[in-house]
């Protein structure tokens, strides 16, 4: 068992609040009680997930990705917390935008927030293959000539082909970025990023956050043995994009 206090400063040690944006901290969206036995991670706090966690007994679920109109009703009586670290963990060190990074094998690495770009040889058709196989995902998106090399990948976590991101293709299109994976694939990166023979492959926004997600589970698996505190992960994910054909110049959110 592990106090909320101490768990706390665990979390803050592996995702710093002060890496998160302005705008998203990490939070409690349900607090739990002070003192815990039984933890749960997830990508997506989705109804199968809540389920699951709550009939195994646990007493915080640690999601990334916020609670978006979770019915109430699915707590009558229960006390789990629901702690979100979104943003705090795509951008920390060791994070999802950086566990990914290292399972694609990149190589020379450099991490910019919730970015991270890499060298890599292999053509775009072996890329793909590396992405379904990492991510357990038969069919992705793309853009480009499966036959054509990639020498320099930009990995952004979550919404990175949404128009928000200009500046900073703009940014890694001058560092010789020459193939892009995200998530959001829309019309307007098709548009702009195509101008420039940039390949892209879109992950998916939630899929992509899984193997974060999971070493987060064993990192915590393994800091907690010593309070005899047990960690499972629930591996439901929202199956979609979520602001595809949402979020384009001259329209509002």
């Amino acid at each position: 068992m592990i106090e909320l206090e101490k768990l706390q400063a665990i979390i803050e040690e592996l995702a710093p609040a002060a890496l998160a944006d302005k705008y998203d901290p990490p939070h409690f969206w349900r607090k739990p009680g002070d003192k815990l036995q039984k933890l749960g991670v997830c990508v997506d706090p989705t109804v199968q997930n809540v389920r699951m966690a709550q009939q195994d007994g646990v007493d915080l679920l640690i999601s990334h990705h916020p609670c978006i109109e979770l019915d109430e009703e699915l707590f009558a009586g229960c006390e789990m917390g629901i702690l979100v670290l979104h943003s705090a963990w795509n951008k920390a060190p060791d994070g999802n935008t950086s566990v990914l990074a290292r399972l694609l094998n990149l190589r020379e690495p450099v991490q910019d927030g919730g970015l991270v770009y890499g060298r890599i040889e292999m053509s775009l058709r072996d890329l793909l293959l590396s992405c379904q196989r990492l991510l357990s995902i038969p069919i992705l998106p793309y853009v480009g000539d499966l036959n054509a090399k990639v020498r320099k990948v930009l990995l952004i976590s979550g919404s990175g082909f949404t128009p928000f991101y200009k500046e900073e293709w703009d940014k890694y299109l001058a560092r010789g970025c020459d193939t892009f994976l995200s998530a959001e694939l829309g019309r307007f990166a098709l548009s702009y990023l195509s101008r420039h023979n940039i390949k892209m492959i879109d992950l998916g926004h939630s899929a992509m956050a899984r193997p974060g997600m999971e070493h987060l589970t064993y990192t915590l698996q393994t800091r907690l043995k010593i309070f005899n505190c047990q960690v499972n992960f629930y591996p439901d994910i929202y199956a979609v994009n979520y602001q595809t054909a949402a979020l384009y110049p001259g329209m509002e959110s």
